[in-house]
This record gives C-alpha cells, sequence and structure tokens, in this order.
C-alpha cells in the first residue's frame, strides 16, 4: 500500500510545476513584472506580519500580566479596607462607652444616667460609622434586643434579618463575619459578638453595613485608567455584583473555575483575574473589557494595517508606472511588428523614430530601419515583376499574331472555294480590325464596350468558320460598358470556351456573355454548355497550377495580368461540373484608377 500511494502522488508535484510554469509563460511582460513585484510585496507583508504578530503576542501577554498584577492590587486593596472595618468592629465593642452601657443594662440606675450612657455610646459610633465613605451605619443590638443604629443610611430591618444576623455572629465565636446582602439592602455586613472585656461573657451583638459600591469606587481610584467590573462570590452565592453585569447572563460555576486570562463572556471578550481572599474567604472576580486594556494595541495594529495598505498601493503605483515606461515601447513595437503584413508599410505602421537612448529605443530605430530597407526592396522587386509581366505580355502577342493569322486565312481559303463574295468581305473586315488591334499595343486598359467590339470581330470569324454549330449570346448591361478592363480578357476566354467545347461535343456549342455590377465591382460570366471538367482540375484551374495547351493565353495568363493590374481580390474564378459546362467569372472594379493602375 505505501509503494503503490507513493507512485501515485509522485507525479502531481511536476504537474502543478508545469501549470504555473504554463500561466507564468502566458503572461505578458508587463504582467510577469507586476506578478513578481507583487509576489515578492506579499512575501515581505506577510513576514512582516507575522513578525508584528508575535511581537504582538508578547506584548500581549505582558500586558494581561500588567493588567492582572494591578487586578491583584484591587483585591489587596479591598483587603486592606476590609480589615479596617474589622478594626472597626474591635475599637467599637470594646470602647468603655460601649461596654459601659452594654454592662450595666441590668442595673437599676437613673434614666437621666441610662439616657446619657446611650447618647456617649451613638456618638461614638457615629464617630465610627463617619470614619470612610463606604460605611453606611453602625448597629448595636443588646441583651434585650434593642437595637441602636447611627449612620448616614440606617435600614430598620425585620426582627428575622436580625435574629439571623445575630444568629451567624454568634457561630463564629466572637470573630467578625461577613455576610451577603440582607434583604431588599445592597449593602455587605460585617457582623461579630461582643463580649466583656472582664468576664467574656456576651452583652449584644454588633454589625456594620458598607456600600460596596462605594468600596471599590474609593479602592479603583488609586488606577482609574482601568474599567473592570468587579463580581464577589462567597462559594455559589453573589456577595456583590458591579451594577454593568447586571446585563450580563454569568456562568457563576464556569467563573469560579476560571483562570486569568481572556474569554468569551456573552458577544464579547473579556480579561478575567480571579483573586481568592484568605482573609475574608470571598473570591474576587474582575471582568475588564478587551478593548480597554488592548484598545492601545488595537490601534497600532489597525495604524500599521493601514500603512502596510497604503504602501502596497504606492508600491503597485510605482511598479505600474515603471513596468508600463518599459513595457509600453515594447507593446508598440510587438504592435508594428504584426501590422509588417500590410503592403504599405510607411501607411500601416509609424514609423518615427525613437528618442530614446536606452536598449528598446535602439531596438525600435533599428526596426524602422529595417522596415524601410524591406520597403525599399519590394517596390523594386514589385517593379521588376512589372516590367516581366510586359515583357512576357508582348511576347505572347507576338505569337498570337501569326498563329491566329494562320487560321484566319485557311478560312479565308475555304471561303473562296466556295465562292462567297459576302462572307469573305466580313471575314477580311474582322481580321483587319483584330490585327489592328493587336499591333497597337501601346494600350493596355480599354473600355469594356471596346472590348466587346474586338470580341465581336473575333466571333464573326469564328461563325464564319464553324457555320450553326456556334451559338454566340451576349447580354452586357450599359453600366458597365465605360469600365476599364484588360485588353484581351474577353477574347482567349471565349476562345478557349470554343476550342474546347467544339473539340468534345458534336452539337452546337452555346456560349453566353452576360454581366452584374455592385458598388465596388462588377463581373463578366462567360457561360458555354461544353462537358466541364472533374473537380480535381477545377481546383488546378483555379489555383493556376494546370498548364495551357498550345500556343495562346491561358486562363493563368489573364487572371495573373488582372492581379497584377487590379489587385489580389480580382481575377478570374472558375466553376464548372462534369457533364454541366464551364463557367468563367472575370472580376474588374468600378474603377481601375481607386487601385493605384
Amino acid at each position: 500500500m505505501f509503494n503503490k500511494s507513493g507512485k501515485g502522488s509522485r507525479p502531481k508535484e511536476p504537474f502543478i510545476i508545469g501549470k504555473l510554469e504554463l500561466f507564468y509563460d502566458m503572461l505578458s511582460i508587463r504582467k510577469k513584472f507586476l506578478f513578481i513585484l507583487t509576489l515578492i510585496f506579499v512575501i515581505v507583508t506577510v513576514a512582516s506580519l507575522v513578525i508584528l504578530q508575535i511581537a504582538f503576542n508578547i506584548y500581549g501577554d505582558q500586558l494581561i500580566n500588567e493588567s492582572s498584577e494591578v487586578l491583584n492590587l484591587y483585591s489587596t486593596n479591598i483587603e486592606n479596607e476590609l480589615r479596617k472595618v474589622d478594626n472597626m468592629s474591635v475599637n467599637i465593642f470594646s470602647s468603655n462607652q460601649v461596654q459601659t452601657y452594654l454592662s450595666e443594662i441590668d442595673d437599676d440606675i437613673s434614666a437621666p444616667e441610662r439616657y446619657q450612657q446611650v447618647q456617649d455610646m451613638n456618638s461614638y459610633l457615629l464617630s465610627q460609622a463617619d470614619a470612610s465613605v463606604y460605611t453606611f451605619s453602625a448597629t448595636v443590638i443588646d441583651q434585650k434586643n434593642n437595637v441602636y443604629t447611627v449612620g448616614n443610611g440606617t435600614v430598620d430591618f425585620p426582627d428575622v434579618i436580625l435574629s439571623h444576623i445575630m444568629n451567624t455572629a454568634d457561630m463564629n465565636g466572637g470573630g467578625l463575619v461577613w455576610m451577603k446582602p440582607q434583604g431588599d439592602d445592597r449593602d455587605i455586613i460585617a457582623a461579630r459578638e461582643i463580649r466583656s472585656l472582664k468576664d467574656v461573657r456576651k452583652l449584644g451583638d454588633m454589625f456594620i453595613r458598607i456600600d460596596p459600591t462605594a468600596l471599590v469606587s474609593y479602592v479603583s481610584n488609586t488606577s482609574p485608567q482601568y474599567n473592570a467590573s468587579l463580581l464577589i462570590l462567597k462559594g455559589d452565592e453573589i456577595v456583590y455584583k458591579d451594577p454593568q453585569l447586571n446585563t450580563m447572563n454569568l456562568d457563576i460555576p464556569a467563573l469560579q473555575k476560571a483562570q486569568n486570562g481572556v474569554f468569551d463572556v456573552g458577544n464579547k471578550k473579556y480579561l478575567i483575574n480571579r483573586e481568592q481572599s484568605g482573609y475574608s474567604e470571598w473570591t474576587y472576580i474582575y471582568m475588564e473589557p478587551y478593548q480597554y486594556v488592548f484598545q492601545n494595541l488595537m490601534a497600532v495594529r489597525a495604524v500599521l494595517i493601514c500603512c502596510y495598505l497604503l504602501v502596497f498601493f504606492v508600491v503597485m503605483l510605482i511598479g505600474f508606472t515603471f513596468a508600463n515606461s518599459i513595457t509600453k515601447p515594447i507593446i508598440v513595437l510587438s504592435k508594428k511588428m504584426t501590422r509588417i503584413k500590410d503592403v504599405n508599410f510607411e501607411k500601416s505602421i509609424d514609423m518615427t523614430m525613437d528618442g530614446r537612448k536606452d536598449e528598446i529605443g535602439e531596438l525600435n530605430n533599428s526596426f524602422i530601419l529595417m522596415i524601410n530597407k524591406i520597403d525599399d526592396l519590394i517596390k523594386e522587386n514589385y517593379t521588376k515583376q512589372i516590367l516581366i509581366k510586359e515583357t512576357q505580355l508582348k511576347a505572347l502577342q507576338d505569337q498570337i499574331n501569326p498563329h491566329f493569322l494562320y487560321n484566319t486565312l485557311d478560312t479565308i481559303n475555304w471561303i473562296a472555294i466556295e465562292n462567297h463574295q459576302k462572307r469573305i468581305s466580313l471575314m477580311v473586315k474582322s481580321l483587319g480590325n483584330l490585327l489592328r488591334s493587336y499591333i497597337s499595343g501601346k494600350q493596355n486598359i480599354i473600355k469594356v464596350r471596346d472590348e466587346i467590339k474586338l470580341l465581336g470581330d473575333y466571333i464573326n470569324i469564328q461563325k464564319v468558320r464553324f457555320g450553326d454549330r456556334l451559338d454566340f449570346r451576349m447580354e452586357i448591361g450599359d453600366d458597365v460598358l465605360d469600365c476599364d478592363i484588360l485588353k484581351l480578357t474577353l477574347q482567349p476566354i471565349v476562345e478557349n470556351s470554343i476550342k474546347y467545347v467544339l473539340e468534345n461535343i458534336t452539337g452546337v456549342c452555346m456560349i453566353e456573355l452576360s454581366s452584374r455590377r455592385t458598388d465596388d465591382h462588377i463581373e463578366i460570366i462567360v457561360r458555354d454548355n461544353g462537358p466541364g471538367v472533374e473537380k480535381d482540375l477545377m481546383d488546378k484551374l483555379n489555383a493556376g497550377t494546370y498548364p495551357s495547351r498550345g500556343t495562346g493565353i491561358g486562363l493563368k495568363n489573364i487572371d495573373e495580368r488582372l492581379r497584377l493590374f487590379f489587385g489580389e481580390e480580382y481575377g478570374l474564378t472558375i466553376v464548372c461540373s462534369a457533364g454541366e459546362g464551364m463557367v468563367v467569372i472575370i472580376r474588374i472594379p468600378t474603377e481601375a484608377g481607386e487601385k493605384g493602375v
């Protein structure tokens, strides 16, 4: 299984690398440059962000530890204040005023003396209750359940609650006991039993009410930069809960087990610090919003991200500008090379020399010099080809004259034998017109009407020769008669049809000549009723690869002449199939001057 798995997974790496190489090869130079620049920047950015994240994590841990130390200081300060309350309670029950009154409560003393003792005790209690901002009241209960309460915020508790407080204080054996708020009251209660300093007998009970909000506010003033919410627990019971936590659904058992760190509470993150008191047996849980502790760190991170984005866009803008300055001349040069296929180089591309002195400017200038040289060579070769074609045409015309003259004289001989004088006159007249046209070779381009007259002279002679076997029909529109055409275009094509049709059929040779005109060209169609040719031979005729027979002007030569004088979009098109005759379409421009003849 291991070998099979190894063989199957090994080709994946070359395949992926090959795909990446193919993708990179398909990119333009500009995109390659931007791709490499972006890749380098992304790698540097990712590495920088990783390093920054590590630094942020280290700094965050230090910040958490520092915050935990400050929050632990809160707990210490609160414990110190609670010890002050403990000392206050000791001062109260050991004071002479309290001891005297509670010890002599059963003695037979006068009412004024009893009143004075109560006043002295209340005055002392008030002085102790007013000693701190968070003690609201101090209460003493004697053996007869008389309650004496003084302070800035006294509360009359029901007898049930008073009994509960007294029983809890008695159960602690004279020590101070801390109790959660009782009834509707929100204040913490510190209660203890009062005993006689002489014989340790119970004289009564006392308790001090402490406002936890004032206590926490008093302690928090030492470090106002933090915004921690305090939760005090005694077992599963809540001793104090910060008002900011009232709207939160707290999981008390989970908070008791939580270690110091960052936790999700509800939909927000909090830094939680848990401290167990050995003095009051309370559990202090400080919950500080994550954003308050790490707001500076988050601000620095946001600034760095914005700076990275700004640097990225600036670098990409500079890179794009730099890449464009390099690739734009190359793209322009590439487009020039693409348009080199046009015939007229000077019109198809910008021939302005580049003023740049770098390698790209030299390459552009060298290319322009090369194009100029190629253009000169093409023009020189084009002129030579025209001269060669004209020479060939003159040579062909010289071949036509004796050949056609021989056939004509042969026909005249037969007519003379038959003694038909009119026909001899017609043939001689037609022959004279043709010879006159052949000899005057100064004009290569004539009007269609003149070319048709020459064709008519040729048909007159051929009708005399072949008689009823030749049926020639012509329907040429008046809109093409004044168009230009090469001299000796129609006659060789018609001669070709007469020759090959009469050689291959015994019936009548029918030849039709017609025309049609469009906006930019005209077509003259020569149609015969011959046996036609096979598709392979027709393809050779259209391609100009089938050699002409005899010494006449072949279809290939006519097609080349038309293309040479009028352009590559003009010439001959042959359409035929076996048994259906041949159609030769002559395509010429409506105005030859537009093609630069």
